[in-house]
């Protein structure tokens, strides 16, 4: 399963054949988990250091999509935010119920492409991502759109860790290519991107690149 030659992900396959389905949960149980470096990204924790990516006001909700282990959604609590983290694999919620119950978030595992917010709540001022939008099969991105447009508040902000930047199409996924581009692409006129940086703190052990992406929400 494991191709030694694609340090990103142990699930890509060969040039030219179709994605399969993965399990994730096998992963997971078997610690075969090379996309978790087991700490928040060194980005989103220099970008909250400083004063990035900062709680509008108290009470302000996260969305943390495909949240793994729980490491982001955490960095992100303890700057303040009120996160939900999601994911799919049951394995994972005692681990990030620990770590975000104390700081007033919530971890619930289910397909976060589907997930709907709380009627009786607020919209989100944020959804962050990394590596939920380049494991998806590129053919469900456009859903991930709709969640961010059910679920984000106008002038709620939309942080992307963009990754895999300069990854062939052709040669499948997960991860698949993913480029900032491709994003605002997929957003549409609804979005604004206002920040891109391309010199970010990387995770060492990636072969592609990685970007810093922000983008708002219009509000008409």
């Amino acid at each position: 399963m494991h191709d030694p030659q694609d340090r990103d992900d142990p699930c890509c396959n060969s040039v030219g054949q179709p994605d399969q389905p993965v399990d994730w949960a096998q992963h997971y149980a078997e610690g075969n988990t090379p996309w978790d470096h087991g700490a928040a990204h060194p980005e989103l924790v220099a970008r909250l250091r400083a004063g990035e990516v900062c709680v509008p006001r108290p009470g302000a909700r996260a969305l943390v999509p495909g949240c793994g282990r729980g490491h982001d959604a955490y960095a992100l609590a303890q700057a303040g935010w009120v996160v939900t983290a999601l994911d799919q694999v049951p394995a994972l919620a005692r681990g990030v119920e620990q770590l975000l119950q104390p700081l007033g978030g919530e971890f619930q595992q289910c397909d976060a492409l589907a997930w709907e917010p709380d009627p009786a709540g607020a919209l989100l001022d944020l959804v962050f991502d990394h590596t939920f939008l380049c494991a998806i099969d590129r053919d469900q991105r456009p859903r991930f759109t709709q969640l961010l447009l059910r679920t984000l508040r106008p002038g709620g902000e939309f942080v992307c860790l963009v990754f895999p930047v300069g990854k062939p199409i052709e040669a499948g996924g997960p991860p698949h290519g993913l480029d900032v581009g491709q994003l605002e692409a997929l957003l549409g006129d609804q979005f604004d991107l206002v920040a891109h940086d391309p010199e970010i703190h990387r995770i060492p052990e990636r072969e592609h690149a990685e970007h810093w992406a922000r983008f708002v929400r219009r509000s008409s």
